[in-house]
């Protein structure tokens, strides 16, 4: 019988993976790593089959134990928390059988234009996660200091279990998980439009990230266990499991143009055209850390995935997600 693993079941991407693998495969056994009781009923509300793991990211001891309980474990809470990690490597340590998938993401590729304080402009560099492969390790290499979760995990070499790690894009579309529906970048773009009354990007605007509907995002996930499952042979585990996940590229000038088209069509702005420029600190109000999310490039190409697993992100398409996304943002205004 599989066993997952899973934390982050009550997050954005966590709890849209839990829902995209109970339908995909509901033989499949889940533990979920839940640190707050009333959340976890909300989880057992929707997934009954669910096996609740009452912890932490903190509680090392049972995520090792947990770790070494199962076949696959989908660290989906966090890419930042270093000691979870070590105890799911721990747990996992020297089965060669057993599966880890690490979610992250495409800021990775952010780290020069973060270095020159360079925002909101265009960049020729589209990194693909299958022909330039070693430029990515080598990107991730260059930054340990920044992403230590992903250049730990490619240390662990082959001799413990094979492992992926996913540099997820602008993620949008509301979430079908059981308790956080919300991604970061459409929706606090959404509100600021709505509060402002007028669409805003960074600086020239010209920056681009890739895009990917959550639920496409979790149908990648879902194709890597089913891959690890059937132990399916081929170049997508350990130093080649590197996967961008995306459908396109977008600028968020663009973005900031298909908001504001879908705000006025809703009746909350005065013009389709309604769309300025904002400097590094309005960014930062609008999200924590915007300049990063909202100024830089993030362009990887999700060539693996694609010619390797068979994924088709072919799901919601960007503009009805946006419009959606704004209907929702003004309910909670």
């Amino acid at each position: 019988m599989t066993q997952i693993f899973l934390t982050g079941a009550t997050g954005y991407i966590g709890g849209e993976v839990l829902h995209a693998l109970q339908h995909a495969h509901p033989d499949y056994e889940v533990a979920a790593l839940i640190r707050d009781k009333e959340k976890a009923s909300k989880v057992l509300g929707a997934f009954p089959k669910v096996r609740v793991v009452l912890a932490d990211l903190d509680n090392v001891d049972i995520i090792e134990e947990e770790s070494r309980k199962a076949n696959i474990v989908i660290h989906a809470a966090s890419n930042k928390h270093i000691a979870s990690v070590k105890a799911i490597a721990n747990g996992l340590a020297g089965r060669q059988n057993a599966y880890y998938i690490q979610v992250t993401g495409a800021s990775v590729l952010a780290g020069p234009e973060v270095d020159n304080n360079s925002y909101g402009e265009p960049s020729d560099q589209i990194i693909d996660d299958l022909d330039n492969a070693a430029d990515l390790r080598d990107i991730i290499r260059a930054y340990k200091d920044r992403r230590v979760v992903d250049n730990y995990i490619l240390d662990l070499g082959s001799s413990g279990p094979k492992t992926a790690i996913i540099f997820p894009p602008i993620i949008f579309g509301i979430g079908k998980g059981p308790v956080k529906q919300r991604s970061v970048q459409v929706p606090s773009l959404a509100r600021a439009t709505l509060l402002q009354r007028v669409s805003l990007y960074l600086g020239r605007g010209l920056s681009r990230w890739g895009i990917v509907h959550v639920s496409e995002l979790a149908d990648l996930f879902v194709k890597l266990v089913e891959n690890a499952v059937n132990a399916t042979p081929s170049p997508i585990w350990n130093e080649n499991g590197l996967f961008f996940a995306e459908k396109g590229f977008e600028s968020f000038k663009d973005v900031a143009s298909v908001i504001a088209k879908e705000a006025h069509s809703l009746g909350y702005i005065d013009s389709p055209d309604s769309v300025k420029s904002m400097n590094l600190e309005e960014s930062n109000v609008v999200i924590p850390n915007g300049s990063v999310f909202l100024g830089t490039n993030g362009q990887g190409r999700a060539s693996r995935a694609k010619k390797l697993l068979g994924w088709q992100p072919d799901g919601e398409s960007f503009q009805s997600a946006v419009r959606e996304t704004i209907i929702a943002e003004a309910a909670q205004l």
